[in-house]
């Protein structure tokens, strides 16, 4: 992802704000890595997906910092903090750019457009989370479904990302990804509700604080109900790989040991 950068104009203060570019738990590269390596998908094209969709993630935190006036991120001051409020939007502006940019060199150039849509639909999400549904009563359905596409979007492209060239499969990986971003999203938000900021190294009770439609919200922190979504999120994306069995094998792999743990982590 830093290399990337390294033809702008902050390229001779890289280091200085590579915290905010790199690091965290990097779940959504590691989807695409993992799993694309059981499908025949070149290793430089997932390499370039997964930095990409990382690249975007990155800069939607950036935008999420100053929109919610985050003080704490990764357990370190946010970005805006240490930069400037127009210093941490205009590198997410220049960090989604390079990353279309970036899927313009593997060679179906299919990725590029989706990217593009699916993030476009995340932040379609985060419009409605801010200026419809603020300060609205709790509704579960509507809830979720503003999850799927807040944060499920970009798991979906990690997820059709790591395909190769199966159609019926990247249709597969595509309605995992979104299944497991919106089981995330839902452990997320037990985590801001309940969560202590010293262990999880950012702000929480941000949420309900500024009367935010959640998963938490809608059930009137049902933990219960959350916790049963979860499960059934997680259960059918296993079950949608059925028919390869290969990459529901590595999907399992990925959800067992790059998944699983924070999503325990969150909701403990």
């Amino acid at each position: 992802m830093l290399e990337s950068l390294r033809s702008t104009s902050v390229a001779p203060m890289i280091n200085e704000i590579s915290r905010a570019i790199v690091g965290g738990k990097m779940l959504r590269a590691k989807l695409t890595l993992t799993v694309g390596a059981s499908t025949g998908a070149k290793r430089e094209d997932l390499i370039r997906a997964a930095a990409a969709v990382e690249m975007v993630h990155a800069a939607s935190l950036l935008h999420d910092d100053v929109v919610d006036g985050g003080m704490l991120r990764r357990g370190a001051p946010t970005f805006w903090q240490e930069k400037s409020i127009s210093g941490a939007i205009l590198l997410g502006d220049l960090m989604v750019c390079k990353a279309v940019q970036m899927l313009e060199e593997i060679e179906s150039r299919r990725l590029g457009g989706l990217l593009v849509r699916l993030a476009a639909e995340m932040c379609d999400a985060e419009v409605e989370q801010e200026l419809v549904t603020r300060g609205a009563p709790g509704d579960w359905e509507k809830s979720v479904s503003m999850i799927r596409r807040k944060t499920g979007s970009l798991f979906a492209f990690a997820a059709v990302a790591a395909d190769g060239a199966n159609g019926k499969r990247a249709d597969a990986l595509m309605e995992a990804g979104y299944q497991i971003g919106t089981a995330f999203q839902i452990a997320d938000d037990l985590m801001d509700a309940s969560g202590k900021t010293e262990r999880d190294g950012k702000d929480l009770g941000q949420d309900a604080a500024r009367g935010k439609l959640t998963s938490v919200s809608a059930t009137n922190a049902e933990k219960e109900r959350a916790h049963q979504c979860i499960h059934e999120l997680y259960t059918n994306s296993i079950e949608l790989l059925a028919p390869w069995p290969t990459v529901q094998a590595a999907w399992n792999q990925y959800l067992k040991n790059d998944m699983s743990p924070v999503i325990e982590k969150f909701v403990s």
